[in-house]
């Protein structure tokens, strides 16, 4: 990754002075105007980084001798014809130490319109790339800052991995932390100028549901190959460059681009296995150096090449503190007064997700909390039976017999998680049958693996267990085994 340290006239006049030593020499030696925007903008016009960096140095020379003619032309004879201080000297009739001294000036004057140039780029890249991401559907996000900071890494990193997907359960806020991941990375000039040319934001989400639980349908249909290729066509490339031209050929100038300069693409919402058939060949191809974050419900970690990383539910100091932070949104102020005591009954009922958190504190305006609570348990009200659609019910008509009676059984073990052999025990199956549906069941991140290499446990989440105590139950016709009833 190019240095984090912010552009200074200093700075600048030691990359300048770099860039002009090497106006022979091959690409092989380094590009060291790499991180200027300036430098981007001629890369994407020149087919190699010296020809890139000669052509900016060009640029700005003939910028300068608009102000100081001879400061330019010592370095254009110094540098673009490779002339000696003696013999650009006895040319301009000076002294050898003159010559040195007015280069110096000359780089200076250079460094001073760099700077002035790169200020204002940077800041109309920022601007420019935020409005390629979609709205924030979040004020404030609690619960992220270690997330950030680990895909940050992988995302600055100069290697694999190309693709990344990051998972979990409906609501649990992948959607969000892909968008204020994104938008850091657009502020720390990482997008922009450090590590990535551009970004790209594709989503392919059919449904989302509101804070007030009316569930909208996008009515849009399965992400192909061919529609992703439109989309990256469409951010990536100028309007004279893709106009009327067949998918084949845009995905062909789409390949280009992405190679010759990083960029980082979000594909939101990629959830359906048949999706991410139709795209894994087409995301090897055009990754690398350019990376892919793609947020799931369906984890990619039995695919090759993809890095997974799970988004984990809330924990209860933040789920609290997200309960409050709504509440004094909603000018709720019983809820936002209420006591750690009173709110563990919401985190026991749905646990850390972030969508359930806030479907209940909007509820409480107009219902009590324990008729809320009362009725996620028992899965009555249409917001509630919302909720639970959106973030269960494409995932359970996904499942065979074997898988829905297995998860059936998951609310009877410990809320810590229990090893196979004793999920076995509470099934009444050999645990050699569990493991392939236990396989699926976590790769569509309904059930939970804990552990380390050698001890699983699995578990579900708490909004998966009240989910499991009745609405499931509406979908179908009860299983040979179904969850007591509580008392």
């Amino acid at each position: 990754m190019a240095s984090t340290n912010p552009l200074s006239a200093e700075r600048l006049y030691e990359m300048i002075h770099t860039a002009l030593s090497l106006w022979h020499k091959s690409s092989a030696d380094g590009d060291p105007l790499a991180e200027l925007v300036l430098y981007q903008q001629a890369r994407a016009r020149q087919d190699s980084v010296r020809n890139a960096t000669n052509q900016l140095l060009g640029d700005l020379i003939a910028e300068l001798s608009e102000h100081a003619e001879e400061d330019a032309k010592i370095l254009r004879l110094r540098y673009a014809e490779n002339l000696s201080a003696q013999n650009v000297a006895q040319r301009l009739s000076m002294s050898d130490g003159n010559v040195f001294k007015r280069q110096r000036e000359a780089i200076e004057r250079l460094a001073q319109i760099v700077l002035d140039h790169e200020t204002s780029l940077r800041a109309d890249s920022r601007q420019r790339f935020q409005s390629i991401l979609p709205a924030a559907t979040y004020s404030v996000l609690f619960g992220v800052v270690q997330a950030i900071a680990a895909l940050t890494g992988i995302l600055t990193q100069m290697e694999a991995p190309w693709l990344i997907s990051l998972e979990g359960i409906g609501g649990i806020g992948k959607t969000s932390l892909a968008h204020a991941l994104t938008t850091s990375l657009i502020s720390e000039g990482v997008i922009g100028w450090r590590r990535y040319s551009g970004v790209a934001w594709v989503t392919a989400r059919r449904q989302q549901i509101n804070p007030g639980g009316a569930l909208h349908d996008f009515h849009q249909p399965a992400l192909p190959a061919e529609e992703l290729v439109i989309e990256l066509a469409d951010q990536l490339l100028h309007p004279e460059e893709r106009r009327d031209l067949p998918a084949s050929v845009l995905e062909a100038k789409v390949h280009r681009q992405l190679k010759q300069s990083p960029h980082l693409v979000v594909i939101d919402n990629l959830e359906t296995d048949a999706d991410i058939h139709a795209l894994r060949d087409l995301l090897h191809g055009l990754s690398n150096p350019s990376r892919f974050l793609i947020t799931s419900r369906r984890s990619l970690y039995d695919q090759i090449g993809f890095f997974p990383f799970r988004l984990p539910e809330l924990s209860r100091e933040d789920s609290l503190s997200l309960l409050r932070h709504e509440a004094r949104l909603r000018n709720l102020p019983a809820l936002s007064a209420a006591p750690d005591a009173q709110l563990d009954a919401v985190y026991q009922t749905v646990g850390g997700n972030p969508l359930a958190l806030r479907l209940v504190a909007g509820l409480t305006y107009v219902h009590s909390l324990d008729h809320v609570l009362a009725d996620l348990t028992a899965a009555r009200g249409q917001a509630i039976e919302h909720l639970y659609t959106h973030i269960y019910r494409s995932a359970w008509e996904r499942l065979n017999e074997e898988e829905r009676h297995l998860l059936l059984v998951m609310p009877l073990v410990n809320e810590n998680g229990a090893e196979v052999d004793l999920i076995a025990e509470i099934a009444e199956q050999p645990a050699p049958e569990l493991r392939p549906i236990l396989e699926r069941l976590v790769a569509l991140n309904l059930v939970e693996s804990r552990g380390d290499l050698h001890r699983r446990c699995y578990a579900i989440h708490s909004l998966t267990r009240s989910f499991l105590h009745e609405q499931v139950l509406r979908w179908s016709p009860r299983p040979r085994h179904e969850p007591p009833k509580k008392h």
